[in-house]
């Protein structure tokens, strides 16, 4: 881990309510350079295990399925383990390690890793590009990684940290790794990000979340209209001209904005994230993995009328 890395996924409040809580002078505009110099020399260790939670989530496009027909025999993490390795032809250990495919554009499995609901699993792909340097061409071929996870249990979830298109290619090639062969598995999916109206309302009011934009769809279908809110409006449905103008049209996409508090850590930020009424989910604040668990929990509960798990 460098401050670069560490900058690119990590939150900047987290990382001051950290060094606050070690009780270190920190100016709130100070560079985030300088912030996490002081955290790693006051408490690296800190810094690490902040960086373990951010590491794979950060700011992300995100989709999950709900995989309607998982093959219930690989519905266990030793027998989905046992698979992919006799699928990748490993003779070795798959857990933990960087199994460092040839880059192709086609992706291809990187790491593996054991996870308390399921497995994590990193894709990686990689194709030529020639750059032009003055009079000279360089051709180089840069790793494009992609994290997913298969959640376990009933229903099983794999989650794609990607756009939604890329995340449907992603996902047939999970219909390929669960097979038997080399033909894709015959699997249906259901978008939990794919949302109605009303269960977006309803995942809304549970997360207590502000609209700050809404865009809806044209008179007649045509055209579209996007309606941000202004720096002193907390939700767009608080105010009388956006309802008497847009309420009743269409939704095409609303960003949110959520208040979370971690109960361990005290640590207290606000979430904002753009879901699409076509599947699509972007988080545009940088997130850790238990902030995004708790989100998702919310969408299941709305989904299948299930307890969310409260931070």
């Amino acid at each position: 881990m460098n401050s670069l890395q560490f900058q690119k996924v990590v939150a900047r409040d987290r990382v001051i309510h950290e060094v606050e809580k070690l009780d270190v002078e920190c100016k709130k505009n100070d560079s985030m350079d300088t912030i996490f110099k002081t955290l790693m020399e006051e408490n690296s260790k800190v810094a690490e295990e902040i960086f373990e939670e951010y590491k794979l989530a950060g700011k992300t496009s995100l989709n999950v399925f709900e995989v309607t027909d998982y093959p219930q025999h690989l519905n266990s993490k030793k027998s989905l383990t046992a698979h992919i390795q006799k699928k990748l032809g490993i003779q070795t250990k798959v857990l933990d390690v960087k199994l460092n495919p040839q880059l192709t554009p086609e992706p291809q499995i990187y790491h593996v890793e054991e996870i308390e609901e399921g497995l994590r699993i990193i894709w990686v792909s990689g194709e030529e590009k020639t750059y032009e340097n003055y009079y000279e061409y360089t051709t180089i071929v840069r790793p494009k990684y992609v994290v997913s996870i298969i959640r376990l249990g009933s229903p099983v979830f794999i989650e794609v940290r990607a756009g939604y298109t890329d995340s449907l290619a992603y996902f047939n090639l999970f219909k390929i790794l669960l097979s038997s062969d080399n033909r894709p598995l015959d699997i249906n999916h259901l978008p939990l990000t794919k949302v109605t109206e009303k269960e977006a309302e309803e995942i809304a009011e549970k997360l207590k979340a502000g609209l700050l934009e809404g865009e809806h769809l044209g008179s007649n279908g045509i055209g579209k209209y996007s309606i941000s809110a202004d720096r002193d409006t907390k939700d767009l449905r608080q105010v009388d001209e956006y309802t008497q103008n847009y309420s009743g049209k269409k939704y095409l996409a609303q960003t949110l904005n959520v208040y979370y508090e971690d109960m361990d850590s005290g640590y207290k930020t606000y979430v904002k994230f753009r879901l699409s009424m076509n599947g699509g989910f972007q988080f545009k604040t940088k997130v850790s993995e238990k902030i995004i668990k708790r989100i998702f929990d919310v969408f299941t509960e709305v989904r299948y009328k299930q307890q969310a798990s409260g931070e």
